[in-house]
């Protein structure tokens, strides 16, 4: 695993990148994992690093690390973790020998991980005088989500979920993250105004998980909470539980498909600059 923050490259073009793709996990995700099919036999299979290169071989793919254990010990909540993406990937930018000013980017988050993302443009944006910042907020083109809780969720329901995952409902999660997932939290909802003004200036792709997740017997994230409702947004179902939806078996996973191409698309922004 990745230190506690950290942003990855899973994969780099021999030749000219033309893109870069930036995966960022959820809540008692990790970098790798998260994204991670692991079958009975045989090896696993990676699919922003093993798949997602064959469709796009000309994007730079990334993975954002933060401390976003259920039980972790980080203070850092959604802006604080929002800043150290906008920095490790302007970083990033500026230590390519050829540079990387002005290449699009593509953002890809999964449940938590989609907050992060609105509030790291955000930052991106409002915080312009420090540099580099500018050129993340300039280069962005879409964002795809991977059931993002947009709305939140009841807290008995997201506290439920940890414990039911983890198996250690002895432990009290970290109050950071989950105060933030709460239906119509306050830092939800100030995280949503937020981005509300520039979600325009990007393609939004908002994939919401079709199945429940068996331990719970629910969904973790409803179709409610992972639409924004914004007049240019593309919608779609994703097969699988909140878990799996970020997972893929291999090539021929048909749940593919619509991923790599919603990520595609996205790359081409919305053409209103």
């Amino acid at each position: 695993m990745a230190d506690a923050s950290d942003l990855q490259t899973l994969y780099s073009p021999s030749s000219k990148t033309d893109l870069d793709i930036v995966a960022v996990h959820g809540l008692n995700g990790d970098a790798l994992n998260t994204w991670t099919y692991t079958p009975k036999t045989g090896p696993p299979v990676m699919w922003l690093r093993d798949l997602l290169p064959t469709k796009l071989p000309n994007a730079r793919v990334m993975t954002f690390q933060y401390d976003a254990g259920v039980f972790g010990s980080s203070a850092e909540g959604v802006r604080g973790n929002a800043r150290k993406l906008v920095a490790l990937l302007r970083d990033s930018r500026e230590d390519e020998e050829d540079g990387a000013e002005g290449r699009p980017i593509v953002f890809v988050g999964h449940s938590l991980g989609g907050i992060i993302i609105k509030q790291a443009l955000r930052v991106a944006r409002q915080d312009h005088r420090t540099p580099g910042f500018s050129d993340i907020s300039d280069s962005a083109r879409g964002i795809v989500f991977l059931g993002t809780p947009h709305r939140g969720s009841d807290l008995a329901k997201w506290l439920g979920t940890l414990t039911a995952i983890t198996s250690a409902a002895a432990r009290t999660p970290n109050p950071a993250f989950v105060r933030t997932l709460q239906a119509n939290s306050a830092d939800l909802l100030k995280v949503s105004q937020d981005f509300q003004s520039l979600a325009k200036e990007y393609a939004v792709v908002s994939f919401y998980e079709e199945h429940i997740n068996r331990v719970l017997g629910r969904l973790v994230v409803d179709k409610l909470s992972a639409v924004m409702g914004l007049p240019h947004e593309e919608v779609m179902p994703l097969g699988g539980d909140h878990q799996a939806m970020c997972r893929f078996v291999g090539p021929g996973d048909p749940r593919f498909n619509p991923v790599w191409r919603a990520i595609r698309r996205a790359s081409k922004g919305r053409g209103c600059r």
